[in-house]
Formats: C-alpha cells, structure tokens, sequence
C-alpha cells in the first residue's frame, strides 16, 4: 500500500515536471529526431496487434504479472531498437516474454538474448516466443548460483539494454555497471519502473547522474539512457502520453 501511494505521488511529480511535447525546446538534431519521430510517434507497427492480443489472451488482472505493463512502453522499446537498427539486444529479467518479444521483431536478424532466474517467468515467455514464431531469441533461464554477470562477459559489445524485472535496486545498479564495461557510443540503456518505490528511484539517479551518461530521459514508465558523446549531459523529463 505504502508504494502504491508513493507511485502516485511521483506521477503527479512527473506530470508537474514533464516538458519538451513534441520536441520543443530540444536543439540538437539527433534528441529532436529521437523524442518527435521514435518516443512521441503513434503510428501501429505490423507487429503490436498480435503482442497485444496475446497479452490480453494469457494474463488477467489475477496473473502474477499483475498490473499490466501499458502497451506503450513495449512499443517505445520496439521503436527505439528499429530506428537505430541495433543489433545486440539484451534484457536482464525476464518479465512475461512481452518486452522481449517488442525486442525481436524490432529486428529480426538482430542477435537477442533474454536473461531470468524465474522458472515460472522463463515457461511463460517461451511459450509466448513459440507461439509468435520468434525463434531467434536467446532465453537463458539462470541456474542456482550462475549470475548474469556471466552471460554479459560472454558478449563482444551491447547496442541496447533493457532492464525489466530486477527487484534489488543494488542488482540494478550492479548491472548496469558492469553492462557500461560492454557499450559503445551511440548504445542505449531502457529501465522499466524507475518510480515504483522510492530504493529504485534513487537507483535510477545514480545511474542517471553516472559520470559515462551524457543524457536522460524519463518518461515515467520507462528511463533511457543515452551513450552519446557529443550530447551536452542533460536529464529530460518528457511528456509522453
């Protein structure tokens, strides 16, 4: 009860804060392309009718994935990954196998991986995966004392992280970390819940005021981080919706 009422007063903190819709404000090109055409950019994808439709087929308001992540922070994923083409795709915390499959589609011929220690989430995402046809994906299901950590080592490098159902806001931290060992300039980092409690809003600040960070953005339900050098380092707090 105490987080639900502290979500709630960060949202209305957010909606106060929110500024920049449809770009204004943002004077460099590339932000400007990112927030108008792949953030704030409404158009329906192929793809999310079906994602959609599954969710809605195998998770009720009783799911243990309960409340719903909002369609909308799916969609922003997949746009992200398709404007910038990444390649190396990789999410730690496996939720329902919906993100994931937003990540897949977004490119096909990219390389993703999908890491959990939950047998429960790991069945349901992978039956989700089968019935998608998205055989691509890389579902690695953690063994007892085997870390992600592990799995980060064995990748050249990280175009795109999305960082999903991590409940420790040090694991977050931790993660990221050593997640910046594997980026490169132009990779970008999505965090989902920075605003659930108030542990994991601080977690988000540190990682956001990160000397390696040039920029922010905060879009409630989701935070991005952008590696980007020629970025004057700046957190946005963008409305969305």
């Amino acid at each position: 009860m105490a987080h639900h009422f502290y979500q709630l007063k960060e949202a209305i903190q957010y909606r106060i804060n929110a500024r920049h819709h449809k770009g204004f404000g943002i004077h460099s090109p590339y932000l400007f392309h990112l927030i108008t055409s792949v953030l704030q950019e409404k158009y329906p994808f192929y793809c999310f009718k079906p994602i959609e439709s599954l969710r809605k087929k195998r998770f009720n308001k009783h799911s243990i994935f309960s409340p719903l992540k909002k369609a909308h922070s799916g969609q922003i994923i997949f746009r992200i990954i398709q404007d910038a083409k990444f390649k190396t795709l990789l999410e730690l915390g496996t939720s329902s196998g919906i993100e994931t499959q937003y990540m897949a589609f977004a490119n096909q011929k990219a390389r993703c991986i999908s890491v959990t220690d939950s047998d429960e989430s790991a069945a349901v995402a992978q039956k989700g995966f089968q019935i998608q046809g998205l055989k691509q994906i890389e579902l690695h299901l953690l063994k007892s004392e085997e870390m992600p950590e592990t799995i980060i080592d064995k990748l050249e490098n990280l175009d795109f992280v999305l960082f999903n159902k991590i409940a420790d806001p040090q694991k977050y931290q931790d993660l990221f970390r050593k997640c910046l060992c594997k980026r490169e300039n132009g990779s970008i980092f999505v965090f989902m819940n920075m605003h659930e409690s108030p542990c994991k809003t601080q977690a988000w600040e540190n990682i956001r005021t990160h000397q390696e960070v040039q920029v922010s953005i905060d879009l409630f339900d989701l935070g991005i981080i952008l590696f980007n050098p020629e970025l004057e380092k700046k957190n946005y707090v963008i409305r969305n919706k």
